[in-house]
């Protein structure tokens, strides 16, 4: 038997013991809590990440009813697990090609269903949860009313939900005595803010995790594991939300996936997808560039009958172009399970065709032959000539391992293309100053695509900032590290987390003494945070 399935038994063995699932909110706490002074500095190597726990939570879910007697105490419990993940990240390393040379080695990995499989599960989790709030409202703006009418909230009722969620557990960390990490992570039906808010119930029972809902057949990483997408566990008395992460990753996606079960709805639903895929493009471009420089959904003509193709987005400033091909295509289950003919699929409709479009693009741009025509109004625009151009592919939903994925598919080709999801793009924006730097950036990315080489676009921008993406002499390829993304972790999350938990006690500046508390504990404020 091989190691990997020993592990895998050994984890579904410990995942029904009945006190499992305390020994998984100590494993949250320990490996996903940190104060924000450690944010950047932590070495995430010794730590389990989101995509590591949510796979053992799919286990305790699949094996609970068992209820096995206990064999350690919950910290040596919590402790083997660690080291049997770690110990099963290893065993995908024997699947990884030898080494022959640049060209072939990235053929065969990008051949390699345990390789592929690797990459989707062990990356980055790809935004920050706040992130997905920044956005939630409009990419679903436009479908409200469908969410109303038929799941009985609103985008803006899921953002508010987040955010009371989340600034609850912070309030526990930082100002509240818990008495264990049940208490730190549980959320009393007997609430006052439940009480203000009730639509906040209605959104936590459609993700809540059903009985009904297992898999006996959930044993991998790459299997579908509906925790996910259901992060929820509800008692008789109160809700568990041991995963804020993926509350926020559930309620930007979750809506989409209900619209396209509704039949008479789904065609209306994937062209608000599109379209608000563009406006979240512009509207983060729009923080740093002036607005009437930022041109979308443009069509290139060559005469009046000939369309070459058509641009999504695109910054226009003294003779220099940034272009940008927006795609809502994300990675299907398939993929993440280690299917090479559906990853590189999923592959080709999130990235490939967006570089195609782009090259049409600028291949027609830079011949200075072309007319150029607002899709919305048909009003036909002087473009001017323009002496230099940079395209990148730009994803709606979070995708961590783009990055890593288009060096597989393009390293053969001179040009690497720069792929990243909207959440990067933001970061780009917060931390540039003006259109010149970002220009500049991605030139410089562009030209130094194959002799720089990292797993994310933040280490990438990290590295520019600090360095300039300056080539350094007697090298011909440089690695960088994921941790030179880390320093966003405070740089830029730390802000976003206090701009919207400034505004936590809008939840509860009417609440009464005779209210439930505030802080999910079920009882009476007086006798709790008051108290």
């Amino acid at each position: 038997m091989s190691r990997r399935r020993e592990i895998l038994l050994e984890l579904n063995r410990l995942s029904s013991e009945k006190n499992f699932l305390e020994v998984l909110l100590l494993l949250c706490n320990k490996n996903l809590n940190s104060r924000s002074d450690e944010l950047a500095t932590r070495d995430l190597k010794n730590f389990l990440n989101e995509n590591e726990i949510s796979f053992l939570f799919g286990l305790w879910l699949k094996n609970k009813h068992f209820k096995a007697e206990n064999e350690n105490d919950n910290f040596a419990t919590a402790s083997n697990i660690h080291n049997l993940m770690d110990e099963f990240h290893y065993t995908f390393i024997e699947f990884f090609p030898k080494f022959d040379s640049t060209d072939s080695y990235h053929k065969q990995f990008r051949n390699s269903s345990e390789a592929i499989k690797e990459t989707i599960f062990y990356s980055a989790s790809g935004a920050y949860d706040y992130q997905f709030m920044n956005f939630l409202e409009l990419k679903y703006g436009n479908d409200d009313k469908w969410l109303e009418e038929n799941k009985g909230f609103t985008s803006s009722d899921a953002k508010n939900l987040f955010v009371y969620i989340k600034s609850t557990l912070n309030y526990k960390l930082n100002l509240k005595n818990y008495n264990d990490d049940i208490e730190l992570y549980t959320i009393s039906f007997d609430n006052y803010v439940f009480k203000k808010f009730p639509r906040f119930k209605v959104i936590l029972d459609l993700l809540t995790f059903s009985d009904d809902n297992i898999d006996i057949n959930f044993n991998d990483v790459g299997d579908f594991n509906r925790f996910k997408i259901q992060p929820i566990i509800k008692t008789k008395t109160s809700y568990i939300i041991p995963l804020s992460y993926l509350l926020a990753e559930a309620l930007y996606d979750s809506p989409f996936y209900w619209m396209n079960e509704d039949k008479q709805y789904i065609s209306k639903a994937l062209l608000n997808r599109g379209n608000s895929a563009e406006q979240i493009v512009k509207s983060i471009l729009e923080k740093k560039i002036d607005s009437n420089k930022i041109f979308s959904s443009v069509e290139i003509k060559q005469n009046k009958a000939t369309s070459v193709s058509d641009i999504d987005i695109c910054i226009l400033q003294d003779k220099k172009m940034l272009l940008f091909q927006v795609k809502s295509k994300r990675l299907t289950q398939l993929s993440k399970n280690g299917n090479i003919e559906q990853f590189q699929k999923d592959f080709k409709q999130a990235v490939q065709d967006a570089n195609c479009q782009s090259t049409k693009c600028k291949n027609a741009i830079l011949s200075g032959d072309c007319e150029y025509i607002l899709k919305s109004s048909g009003e036909k625009i002087d473009f001017g000539d323009i002496d230099e151009l940079y395209t990148a592919c730009v994803v709606l939903d979070s995708y961590p391992s783009i990055t890593a994925h288009t060096r597989l598919f393009f390293i053969e080709q001179e040009i690497i293309p720069i792929a990243m999801s909207i959440f990067d793009l933001e970061i780009i924006i917060e931390f540039i100053t003006d259109f010149d730097q970002l220009f500049d950036y991605f030139k410089k990315r562009t030209f130094h695509s194959k002799y720089l080489m990292a797993d994310n676009e933040l280490s990438y921008f990290s590295h520019y900032l600090k360095n300039d993406l300056t080539k350094f002499n007697n090298s011909d390829l440089l690695m960088l590290d994921n941790n030179f993304a880390q320093r966003f972790d405070f740089e830029y999350y730390f802000p976003l987390l206090k701009k919207y938990e400034r505004n936590y006690m809008r939840f509860i500046e009417d609440i009464d003494s005779d209210d439930f508390c505030f802080c999910g504990s079920g009882i009476n404020i007086e006798e709790c945070c008051n108290k």
